[in-house]
């Protein structure tokens, strides 16, 4: 019977230090998560900025270009 028990609780301890060092992996894990959740949303932002450079770049090209032709068209007139 002292056997038994003293497997029993050789057991309950091996069961309690796994349990704590899943509890401390599990932790980690949820850092991990929220730190990847940051960077896809880092990601994004980066996307929608590079997105906003272009459009911008585009907008440049074009007032330049209506800049010209409003030169253009004063020259004519003079």
């Amino acid at each position: 019977m002292k056997e038994v028990m003293s497997s029993l609780m050789d057991k309950q301890d091996r069961l309690r230090t796994e349990n704590t060092e899943l509890r401390l992996r599990l932790v980690i894990y949820e850092k991990v998560i929220v730190i990847n959740q940051g960077l896809k949303e880092m990601q994004e932002i980066k996307n929608q900025n590079d997105n906003l450079k272009a459009t911008s770049y585009n907008y440049e090209i074009s007032l330049r270009s209506l800049q010209k032709n409003l030169q253009d068209g004063m020259e004519d007139r003079i």
